[in-house]
């Protein structure tokens, strides 16, 4: 037999037990917090590690730009100039989608610092297809330009060793191209033109490729790409990526490019969603 005392004790526990399960949720007005919109990038993350859909897409774009590299190399004459390929490396040919899953669940935002620790952790994983597709254009002959808004100042070492690590070919000072003081490419992209004949520009963002889209509205963009949609799947390769990109940014019709990186989480949320087409069954009652 249990004595009185004990008894009010256990009575006193569930009562405590019971008042703490049956919270009150959290007010309707909290504030929308940085780890509610890094809970945005759940799907997309998710989508990108675990998808067939996305390695088809990734094989896809490689046997494309092989394609392409196989039939310069046949028809390069005497007396041209050399052939390479450009090509990004983030969400390219390597995935970092481990990093930006490492945001979900935190409050934590993208910094450089952790960027930077993430590159010389040299943990990246090669995309789907990407260390063949490399090897091959490497056997062909042709050569390969990584040119990459990765920081030439602090990221380079973690690169390299990641790209050697993982089986890339070429991977040295004169063609691994990391940023120094400009995230603009085309500066970049022009002095391998001036050497080379650049059979494909391959990217997951639109400034991968020599097409002015640098710190240009959506608008810009958008309007760019459709001038130049016949050169997709010849000399343009664009990969999925919808985790982020200058897209984002662009987002924001109105003010400078930058201006969206100083929103709060919950205006970047709400402008994320402002931009969405939506369609409810509601709708058709109207």
């Amino acid at each position: 037999m249990l004595s009185w005392k004990k008894k009010k004790n256990l009575a006193l526990a569930a009562v405590i037990g019971v008042s703490f399960f049956a919270a009150a949720p959290a007010p309707a007005n909290a504030a929308y917090t940085q780890e509610d919109l890094n809970d945005e990038l759940t799907m997309a993350a998710a989508w990108m590690q675990n998808s067939a859909e996305y390695r088809e897409l990734c094989y896809q774009a490689y046997n494309i730009a092989l394609e392409r590299v196989e039939a310069a190399v046949a028809n390069h004459k005497p007396g041209d100039k050399p052939l390479a390929i450009v090509l990004d490396a983030d969400e390219t040919v390597v995935g970092n989608s481990a990093f930006e899953s490492g945001l979900i669940g935190t409050d934590r935002s993208y910094s450089t610092k952790e960027w930077t620790a993430w590159c010389q952790a040299a943990k990246a994983a090669a995309m789907p297809g990407a260390t063949e597709y490399l090897q091959a254009v490497d056997k062909l002959g042709v050569a390969i330009f990584y040119v990459t808004n990765r920081s030439m100042e602090d990221q380079y070492e973690g690169t390299a060793k990641n790209m050697k690590e993982i089986g890339f070919p070429q991977v040295d000072a004169e063609h691994l191209l990391l940023k120094t003081d400009n995230s603009n490419k085309q500066p970049r992209f022009d002095k391998v033109l001036e050497k080379y004949d650049v059979v494909v520009f391959m990217g997951d963002n639109a400034g991968d490729l020599p097409l002015g889209t640098y710190k240009k509205n959506q608008e810009e963009r958008n309007g760019l790409i459709d001038a130049n949609k016949k050169d997709f799947g010849r000399r343009f390769i664009a990969f999925p990526n919808p985790t982020y990109g200058d897209w984002e940014p662009a987002l924001l019709k109105t003010g400078e490019f930058g201006d969206y990186w100083k929103l709060s989480p919950e205006e970047k949320s709400k402008a994320r969603k402002a931009a969405l087409k939506m369609w409810r069954p509601s709708d058709e009652e109207k």
